[in-house]
């Protein structure tokens, strides 16, 4: 959900700033990537977050008090940043799809089960339009494997051809497309492989077709 529904980016760029602070030489690409693949497990529900995270800093190679500095800010960070806003238009495009008769899914990595993701959804003001949640946890698959993809199919009960995956990742995006379906990149901060590339959520309006659909339904 994270970077596409809302901006998911303010913890790690804070992290990022503290880490430099404490001398670890290290930019922030490079941070995202490590700890996305430290994140793997946490996902496959193997092991908890936090725990994961003190690993993560040990790889960068603080010592147990600078590390539990970090740790401490991270939690608080957390915390802070807790409270999303989804990106402009999210809400509304959301809203005219489900109007359509488009049906929509969220397939999330994350160490959460579905009633928890569906709260987040909820929290941010979006979670009545989706049809299926699909959360990494629960089916025991991440982004990008093609299970992941078939688990989220399988639940909206649409086929691979008919069907948009929205992302931000190009490892992702990538998947996407050896699962046969068709990739929109958004909101992404470098160049990345996909069908389509749109700077606006509601640009998927158009895409969907939905755009007219909505219109007529709505009059």
């Amino acid at each position: 959900m994270g970077d596409v529904f809302f901006d998911a980016t303010v913890w790690r760029k804070a992290l990022a700033q503290r880490l430099g602070g404490e001398g670890v030489a290290i930019d922030y690409p490079t941070l995202c990537r490590r700890w996305e693949a430290k994140l793997v497990d946490v996902y496959l529900g193997r092991r908890e977050y936090w725990d994961a995270f003190r690993e993560f800093l040990g790889d960068l190679g603080l010592d147990e008090a600078r590390a539990a500095k970090v740790l401490a800010f991270a939690r608080e960070t957390a915390a802070a940043v807790e409270n999303r806003v989804p990106f402009d238009g999210v809400a509304e495009t959301l809203a005219r799809l489900k109007a359509a008769g488009l049906r929509l899914a969220v397939l999330s990595d994350t160490e959460s089960r579905e009633p928890r993701v569906r709260q987040r959804l909820a929290q941010l003001g979006i979670e009545a339009h989706f049809d299926a949640v699909v959360s990494s946890v629960d089916i025991g698959h991440v982004k990008p494997e093609r299970e992941a993809f078939a688990a989220a199919l399988a639940r909206l009960g649409v086929p691979a051809a008919e069907t948009l995956f929205v992302s931000h990742d190009g490892d992702e995006l990538q998947g996407a497309k050896r699962a046969g379906l068709t990739t929109v990149a958004y909101n992404y901060s470098e160049p990345v492989p996909a069908d389509h590339h749109i700077r606006h959520f509601s640009e998927l309006l158009g895409l969907a077709g939905a755009a007219g659909r909505g219109e007529q339904e709505a009059g």
